[in-house]
């Protein structure tokens, strides 16, 4: 039976688990409005339930298919130069078709490559338009013979390629140190690789990378070609120059050397900025005119009175007796303030004697 304390016990509990419910109910409410304004929130309207599987992510993962890698292509992109040398759109015109019909892999290569690339290293008073077509072509492939071309056999590796408007030619750095390769002395060589420098065709860290690969990196003279290229000199024999001074011991210039004077700043062929020495290559090219010798005049002038010492040369000193610009070059320095120890002052004594013994045998080509 129930008593009377057992009715207060069960309306006490009834009273207390209505109001557990509503608790219940007021929380589930809270939840779902928390629901409903995350809903908004989020991109789409649709809240996120992380019991519902999301329709975007797989239930299993998909295999990823790899496509294959692309055949290798030349490094080079295609470069229009700005300023074409005589004859190059003809030449370019020449070279499609051949090259199209001998191989995949063939290049223009050597002087043609070069001139292609804005060097004209044919021998003076030549035409481009009437030499024969250097090529590069892989060992077995014929027909080069019913096209007159100089075929160089080698597969040339895709790093070492380029296209010009679309013609398949050795990049830079390979063109500039094929020549290097076939000048026969690093006087040609360094002079052939300033050019290129010069050009802005390359950099000289190009250059560095492209020799460990280069088929003939063991010649004796090409490293060292290498080593003292710079595009700063104005001429070939400006670079033959800075090679006789290297070989003589003496400190190497600075190109394009910068002199400030009273009359303004000028540029020096070489220079010696510590013991201010300035060498002047004049040309029979450029400074044979009555204007051209008085306006170097005038620069000499101006640099001797900044205390510059400047020294002219030309060609016959090149030529015929290198030894004496050597000591000229070399008590100057001396005389400015360059200390080499006894050896190295021994070792300079020596290198031009044997350059007067033996000079070098310099040509403008």
């Amino acid at each position: 039976p129930i008593t009377r304390t057992s009715r207060l016990c069960l309306s006490r509990t009834s009273s207390d688990h209505e109001g557990f419910s509503s608790n219940v109910v007021s929380v589930v409410s809270l939840e779902k409005g928390l629901a409903r304004r995350r809903a908004r929130a989020e991109p789409g309207g649709m809240a996120s339930d992380p019991l519902r599987p999301d329709p975007n992510v797989p239930l299993f993962a998909i295999p990823r298919v790899v496509p294959p890698p692309p055949p290798p292509r030349p490094s080079g992109p295609s470069i229009s130069l700005a300023a074409s040398p005589p004859g190059r759109d003809l030449l370019l015109r020449t070279l499609r078709p051949i090259l199209s019909e001998l191989s995949a892999d063939a290049l223009a290569f050597g002087r043609t490559a070069a001139y292609l690339w804005g060097v004209d290293v044919h021998p003076r008073g030549t035409s481009v338009t009437r030499e024969r077509l250097r090529v590069a072509l892989p060992p077995g492939v014929r027909g080069a013979s019913r096209h007159g071309v100089v075929v160089h056999r080698e597969l040339i590796p895709y790093p070492d390629r380029s296209l010009i408007e679309g013609v398949r030619v050795t990049a830079p750095a390979r063109t500039a140190l094929d020549l290097a390769a076939e000048a026969g002395c690093p006087y040609r060589a360094t002079a052939v690789l300033d050019r290129f420098l010069a050009r802005g065709a390359l950099r000289r860290g190009r250059l560095l990378s492209t020799l460990r690969r280069h088929p003939r990196s063991s010649l004796p003279g090409l490293a060292l070609a290498v080593g003292l290229s710079d595009g700063g000199s104005g001429s070939p024999a400006e670079s033959w120059v800075r090679v006789l001074l290297y070989r003589a011991g003496l400190p190497r210039p600075v190109t394009q050397c910068r002199v400030e004077t009273a009359r303004g700043r000028f540029h020096a062929d070489l220079g010696w900025p510590d013991q201010r020495v300035a060498l002047e290559y004049d040309s029979a090219e450029h400074h044979s005119s009555r204007v051209e010798r008085e306006r170097d005049r005038r620069r000499y002038s101006a640099m001797t009175d900044a205390g510059w010492e400047v020294v002219s040369i030309g060609m016959h000193d090149l030529r015929t007796h290198p030894e004496r610009l050597l000591r000229r070059v070399r008590d100057l320095l001396l005389d400015r303030g360059w200390r080499p120890s006894p050896t190295a002052r021994e070792r300079v004594r020596r290198a031009v004697r044997r350059i007067e013994r033996d000079p070098p045998r310099l040509d403008e080509g």
